[in-house]
């Protein structure tokens, strides 16, 4: 085949195939699509597809073709990172008040705690899980890290596939969500700019600070003022205001992948300092084409560079320590003090469930680690299966416990 032939084959694959798995009557009740996105990721890597038919893996997904697919993929990831920060959109969750603040961070930091423990122990015990640029604290907080996602557009995906998405429970768990997210963020900048100072010399150390630093201000004090004016001038989201949209999307990525943080935190920042008013407009506009075409590039690539067996002790080992933990923490982080904090259990359990989900955004946390040789390729595909697990139960638990549910609509906002 050619070169041209070879792409689109592997378009029609990684992008058909599953959502036409995920049309079939029933199967979409059971799992989310990114789900089987990434299942069809890891199975046309060379662990499987590469495994049982060489000779066709080695036509469809040469390295030579593979490189074709890195654009797409790398768009995916910046695009992805920046409908996250369009979702933050903190009026929309102010009737939640400050029970909403103390749940999220909760969500956040029990189960971040409880798997920066965890990922300590497992370097100790599971030294081929710690990759080659890391030490065991650098590793316990990527796990720590990883244990404590919670995706956001999955997330929105469920509630829209079970009608919650009008509901007070729905509403809730989007605001605890995009939250989380923020947070996640935040924390991985830090994490990534302090490993980038212990790897410099002195000079470039000083200088990580400020150029964050600079970066922030132009962010705030020039792109989004002029994002505005743009946008203003060329009417709700435009021709020319989306394309001034993508320029300061891709000139963030350059710049937060140049300080030495990653593409992903500029698109992520480009999202959070948009003007409110256009930020569900483009939400409408761009998340069908980035979740339906580009994620599943960005899924493909992160399969094909994904080996591993499934008789490994320390795969099978990792996989298992991280569903408990992470379960675990996230109910304790939030089904707890959703109860304390005056909800029922059933309302409380069905929290805990949702804010399970992980899907994409795992993935591309536990990308940014392995690329960075922060956790092995060993590791890396444990806590994909994790992610897969985790995401995977949330809408069959989610369907026993919604029975006993309260089921109500937010209030309305308040008139000022």
């Amino acid at each position: 085949m050619s070169a041209i032939a070879i792409f689109f084959t592997q378009a029609l694959l990684v992008v058909g195939l599953p959502y036409l798995v995920w049309r079939i009557p029933g199967i979409r009740r059971i799992v989310p699509l990114v789900v089987l996105q990434i299942l069809l990721g890891l199975a046309l890597g060379p662990s499987i597809l590469g495994k049982y038919s060489p000779d066709l893996w080695s036509q469809l997904f040469s390295d030579a073709s593979m490189q074709k697919l890195m654009g797409p993929s790398w768009l995916a990831i910046v695009l992805f990172t920046f409908l996250t920060g369009l979702h933050w959109q903190p009026d929309e969750f102010k009737f939640l008040g400050k029970r909403m603040l103390v749940m999220s961070l909760l969500s956040f930091l029990v189960p971040g705690f409880m798997g920066l423990l965890t990922g300590y122990f497992m370097a100790m015990l599971y030294p081929d899980a710690v990759g080659s640029h890391a030490n065991n604290w650098h590793f316990a907080i990527a796990i720590g890290l990883s244990i404590s996602v919670t995706a956001l557009p999955v997330l929105g995906a469920i509630l829209r596939e079970m009608n919650l998405m009008g509901d007070r429970l729905g509403r809730m768990t989007l605001g605890m969500a995009a939250l989380n997210d923020v947070i996640l963020w935040c924390f991985l900048s830090i994490f990534l700019a302090g490993l980038v100072q212990e790897g410099g010399t002195f000079q470039s150390t000083l200088m990580i600070p400020v150029k964050i630093a600079v970066y922030l201000l132009v962010m705030v004090l020039v792109i989004k003022p002029l994002l505005q004016w743009v946008m203003g001038h060329c009417g709700l989201v435009g021709d020319g205001g989306l394309v001034a949209v993508f320029i300061a999307v891709f000139g963030s990525a350059l710049a937060t992948e140049e300080i030495g943080l990653h593409a992903a935190l500029g698109g992520f920042m480009t999202g959070i300092i948009l003007p409110r008013c256009y930020k569900q407009a483009l939400i409408e506009r761009l998340e069908p084409i980035t979740v339906v075409l580009l994620l599943p590039f960005f899924f493909a690539m992160t399969g094909m560079k994904t080996s591993f067996d499934a008789t490994s002790n320390t795969i099978i080992s990792i996989t298992v320590i991280a569903i408990i933990i992470s379960m675990i923490g996230k109910f304790i982080g939030t089904s707890l003090p959703a109860r304390k904090m005056g909800e029922s259990w059933p309302d409380s359990i069905a929290i805990g469930i949702l804010m399970q989900t992980k899907g994409m955004m795992e993935v591309l946390l536990l990308t940014i680690f392995r690329d960075a040789n922060i956790i092995s390729t060993t590791c890396f595909s444990a806590m994909m299966f994790m992610a897969i697990v985790t995401t995977s139960l949330t809408m069959p638990m989610l369907r026993i416990v919604m029975p006993w549910t309260t089921k109500n609509p937010p209030p309305p906002p308040p008139v000022i």
